[in-house]
This record gives C-alpha cells, sequence and structure tokens, in this order.
C-alpha cells in the first residue's frame, strides 16, 4: 500500500509495505483470533475516538542493511468529525493533514503554510488509509498460529501472538504477523514476509486523545493558494 500527499502537496509522499489486508467490518469476525488482539485493537476500531503513535521500521530483503524510519500520531474523533495524521519520513519530509467536517487541511510545517480543500470521504476511510499495514482491523485470511510468553527487545515477560496471512493472490508472498502485549496493552508488531521486515513499536494505542490541539491547524500558519 502506497501512502500519498492529503491533497497533493509536494513534501507529502511514502510508500510502506504493500501487503494490507484488513476487512471493512472487523466486528463481525470473531474466529482465528487471540484474546489481547481482540481486547485492544479490534475493540479500538469499534470506538468513536482512536489515537495511535508508532514508530515503523521498514527493512527490505533487496536493500541489505537499509532500514528506513517513520514516525508518527494517526487520529480521528467520529463524533467531532475530526482526524488527523503526522508522519515524520526517512527524508525528512513531513505528511500532515488535518480533517474536520467536510475540509481536508495539508499543512506545511516547514513553511508554515497551509492548503484547504473539500473531503468527501468519511473518518473510517481517512483512518483506515494509514493504518492498513498494521492490520489493527481483522481479516478474514488471518489466523492465529502461535501464543505465549517471550522476551522482546530487551523487554521481558511479553505476551504474543502470531498470525499467518493468507493470500488467494497467484504467488503471494508468506506473511506473518506477531504482535506484542507489554502488561496487556499493545507495545509492539513485526511483520516479516519473504521480501522483508516492518516493526512498528507503538508509543500509544487508546480510545481517547488527551490534547485536543492535534486537530488545530498553529494559529501563526498561514493559508496559501
Amino acid at each position: 500500500m502506497g501512502m500519498s500527499g492529503c491533497s497533493g502537496s509536494s513534501e507529502s509522499s511514502v510508500n510502506v509495505s504493500e501487503y494490507s489486508i484488513v476487512a471493512e467490518s472487523p466486528e463481525k469476525i470473531k474466529k482465528d483470533m487471540g484474546e489481547l488482539f481482540e481486547q485492544t485493537f479490534v475493540e479500538l476500531w469499534k470506538s468513536d475516538v482512536i489515537y495511535i503513535d508508532v514508530e515503523m521500521t521498514v527493512e527490505n530483503n533487496e536493500n541489505s542493511g537499509q532500514k528506513d524510519v517513520y514516525k508518527y500520531v494517526v487520529a480521528s474523533d467520529k463524533n467531532k468529525k475530526k482526524a488527523m495524521i503526522n508522519m515524520q519520513q526517512p527524508d525528512n519530509k513531513k505528511l500532515h493533514c488535518i480533517i474536520e467536517n467536510d475540509k481536508i487541511y495539508d499543512i506545511n510545517d516547514s513553511e508554515k503554510t497551509y492548503k484547504v480543500s473539500e473531503y468527501k470521504n468519511t473518518m473510517d476511510d481517512f483512518i483506515r488509509a494509514y493504518t492498513k499495514d498494521m492490520n489493527l482491523g481483522v481479516s478474514e485470511s488471518i489466523k492465529l498460529s502461535e501464543d505465549g510468553m517471550t522476551n522482546f527487545n530487551g523487554q521481558e515477560d511479553m505476551t504474543f501472538e502470531k498470525y499467518h496471512i493468507s493470500s488467494s493472490e497467484k504467488n503471494a508472498s508468506s506473511i506473518t504477523i506477531t504482535y506484542y502485549f507489554k502488561d496487556d496493552k499493545p507495545y509492539a508488531e513485526v511483520m516479516q514476509s519473504d521480501k522483508g521486515k516492518t516493526t512498528f513499536i507503538f508509543n500509544s494505542v487508546s480510545d481517547s486523545i488527551a490534547d485536543g490541539s492535534v486537530f488545530k491547524v498553529p494559529s501563526d500558519y498561514s493559508e496559501r493558494a
């Protein structure tokens, strides 16, 4: 899946994992999932508020030794009809967009400017577009293969749930996704295929937003044509 600028901003483009299999209605699928996955990510998708602060590291087998790191926050509040994405990319470019009602603000933080255009999709569409690669919804093709306790990233007593994603596409890669939980809270996710590995470290996964300013364009920014 490739993610591009909110409304064509020249400083907004990013290509991440091509493996994205998220159901449109994840709550309807109850089989083949672990308890912690359901309690956290599946329940999060039922919430009116979503907040995810994450660091993503992409390692491609074709570029041995290269690691591309993305740091971003994605959030939405359906009741208030607001959503946002604020991403720092490996090339130091930024992707920063805010949605309010039927308007989308494409923000250039380096120039302290923004451009306003019409937004015709839903808050769910926006959030789903920027969380697809985490597979936080439930796919009909995702199956729990193993769970237990382990050490990960220097952390002890980590609960893990390992899943396999199958694909009907010919010559598709075999994909495994392992979710790690610390004290029953999401800590990390590792997605592996024969093409490489993507690691997500979760700083926060929540159904509440402590700082409402994430949905506000800074007052000293000016509108551009």
